[in-house]
């Protein structure tokens, strides 16, 4: 591969992202690795061009500028829509999201690639039919064009932009599933993940709990004075700030709305609710293949439209004639359209159809078609009086939001050179306000912002006493600090954390106790003593776990796994210590490994098994093919 910028960690990175999550079916695979980032960055970028200037070149085939810009925009708004007024500005920055979204683009380019190669090829038949299936477009188990229009709109895709997303997953998960295809399990693969798999362990352990160590330790007052001379560093105080700010708010620049505006808003609405009609299909259709001409294809959907006429149901012909699939089962009905779901011939066909009417032949990519209106629909449209409140809350947002862009301009220009905030918010008639000494660790009021933490904590804005930039909290929201005053960390008094520290000293002596008894307990189990013995003598409790399996949720999982950790043992048993996270100990001894035996599982075991093989087989062999298309293609990053 020759590659001209240093994507070192992308790769593994992406490479990482494949094989977790590669373990389930060519869709999952697709769904996971393909259809996320497209999500994410957009996809139209690879089917437009926006000049000549490139972000990257992949095997001869531009990214452009424009291009990724777009794709930057994409995932701005999908942090946006993911965390709304609590997202860090920073985390919009171009340059932060340049680099993932990029690579992101690259990767998608060469699958795209590689499935061309393979000439791999999504028919429209194919895409409408995989949408229509969609049970997020669905309504009563039925293709909902409405709601199909809805999701769109809250993902911010057009009906065009969401059709190539999907015919690209869809090109690249018949890739995927192709790769996949050509795993082959061998019965020593098959036989070695049953053996791992299936594997189950003799062993006994001792539990040490902490409880029996913490409360006879002691701590001195000179233990406690040696340690916060040793760490003062870690007594200090939390370092303190109080701003004074100007807030510009939507809600400022609200004004009046007349009855007159709401009445012509709500006849636009009348309008445009008038023009958004649907139209509900169903469809016969007969493909053209090698055993089937065009000629007879028609001749035989002219006889079907013939019966209908005749009396004929509808329904009943397109499930005994109709090679659709995804609709024929249901009687051909396809759902609603706007105008845009389906093929142009159909459409305009379907546009000029009444109510139960069939139209005469269709001839689309797909093949032939008779088409059938089934109902109309328009939206529902609520009264003026329902609709009052929004659309007044709508009006006088649409005329405060320019008025607030222009006061932000303003207010930027007026805080740059300005000792304090006095002046700004004298000229704009605006309040300035007064915050509570807050700390770095405080999330509360404004600091709930990192943007704004960030300028109040900046030693230069401090020490220069100037005002910060204007921070954009939300698109109706925005705030300028000045620092007023300002705490650096002291050090605290020994007695305001005293108990602190003997608390601290106390678990340490605690969990070195348990630890040392632990290994005090593992030296005896080495030197030939029985754990009921040893259990016993140190008035410890002891388990015993028989033919025990990784997944036994009986066994603590810590316990579990230390013992599955274990090496097999050899003359004599396997012994180990552990500390749990809780702070307790236990000493796990280990007699006897059997490795799973394919023969001696059920029928259902073993083909759990072979699936499970299976899908890792299948995971590296699509890892492989994606590392070999990386290394062999030839990247350049301008």
């Amino acid at each position: 591969m020759r590659f001209f910028f240093d994507s070192e960690s992308g790769l593994a990175s992406m490479l990482q992202n494949i094989r977790n999550n590669i373990q389930g079916t060519a869709a999952k695979v697709i769904i996971a690795i393909i259809v996320v980032p497209f999500a994410l960055f957009g996809i139209d970028s690879l089917f437009t061009s926006s000049g000549p200037a490139a972000a990257a070149v992949v095997n001869g085939e531009k990214i452009s500028e424009a291009e990724l810009q777009q794709a930057i925009s994409l995932q701005k708004r999908r942090l946006l829509g993911m965390m709304g007024d609590q997202i860090d500005p920073a985390m919009l920055d171009d340059a932060i999201l340049r680099k993932p979204a990029l690579n992101t683009l690259i990767k998608q380019q060469l699958l795209l690639q590689a499935a061309k190669d393979e000439g791999i090829e999504v028919s429209d038949q194919q895409l409408n039919a995989t949408i229509a299936a969609m049970p997020q477009f669905q309504e009563d188990g039925r293709f909902s064009q409405e709601r199909y229009q809805q999701v769109l709109r809250l993902q911010g895709y057009s009906g065009s932009f969401f059709k190539q997303l999907l015919k690209s997953d869809l090109t690249i998960q018949q890739l995927s599933t192709a790769v996949a295809g050509s795993a082959f399990i061998s019965d020593a693969e098959l036989s070695r993940s049953v053996g791992l798999l299936y594997e189950s362990r003799d062993y006994h352990y001792i539990d040490i709990p902490l409880a029996n160590y913490s409360k006879n330790v002691s701590v001195s007052d000179k233990e406690i004075a040696d340690y916060y001379a040793n760490n003062v560093e870690s007594f200090l105080t939390d370092e303190q700030v109080r701003f004074s700010y100007i807030e510009l708010t939507e809600e400022q620049f609200f004004e009046p709305v007349s009855e007159d505006q709401v009445l012509a808003e709500y006849q636009r609405l009348v309008d445009t609710n008038n023009a958004q009609i649907e139209r509900e299909a169903a469809h016969i259709l007969l493909d053209i293949t090698d055993d089937r001409s065009r000629e007879q294809a028609f001749e035989q959907l002219e006889k079907v439209r013939s019966d209908i006429n005749a009396g004929t149901d509808f329904a009943e012909a397109a499930k005994q004639v109709s090679v659709d699939a995804g609709s024929a089962a249901s009687g051909g009905v396809l759902g609603f359209t706007s105008g845009d779901s389906f093929p142009a011939e159909f459409e305009e066909t379907l546009s000029g159809l009444n109510v139960g009417d069939v139209s005469p032949v269709v001839e689309t990519e797909a093949g032939l078609h008779l088409i059938k209106l089934l109902s109309i629909r328009k939206p529902e449209l609520p009264s003026l009086d329902e609709a009052r409140l929004q659309i007044t809350e709508q009006l006088r947002a649409q005329k405060a939001q320019p008025r607030l862009v222009g006061a932000v301009d303003t207010l930027k220009d007026l805080v740059f050179n300005a000792e304090s905030l006095a002046m700004p918010a004298k000229e704009m008639a605006l309040e300035v306000k007064q915050g509570d000494w807050l700390s770095k660790s405080s999330d509360e009021g404004l600091f709930a912002y990192q943007a704004v933490k960030e300028a109040a904590f900046n030693a230069e804005l401090r020490s220069q006493g100037l005002n910060s930039d204007v921070i954009e909290l939300a698109p109706d929201r925005y705030v300028v600090i000045h620092i007023e005053e300002h705490k650096a960390p002291q050090v605290q008094d020994l007695e305001n954390v005293r108990n602190d520290i003997q608390s601290i000293l106390s678990e340490n002596k605690a969990e070195s106790a348990a630890l040392s008894k632990a290994e005090e307990l593992q030296l005896a189990l080495s030197s030939g003593e029985r754990v009921e013995d040893v259990a016993k003598k140190h008035d410890l409790k002891w388990n015993a776990i028989v033919d025990g399996k990784r997944s036994d949720i009986a066994v603590e999982a810590a316990i579990r796994n230390q013992a599955f950790a274990m090496p097999r043992p050899e003359a004599s048993a396997s012994i180990s210590t552990l500390r749990k996270s809780n702070g307790d100990c236990a000493v796990v001894q280990l007699f006897d490994v059997r490795y799973g035996n394919l023969a001696a599982l059920n029928a259902d075991i073993v083909q759990e098994a072979e699936k499970s093989a299976y899908r890792n087989k299948s995971s590296q062999e699509f890892s492989a093919y994606f590392n070999s298309l990386w290394e062999s293609a030839e990247i350049k990053i301008n």
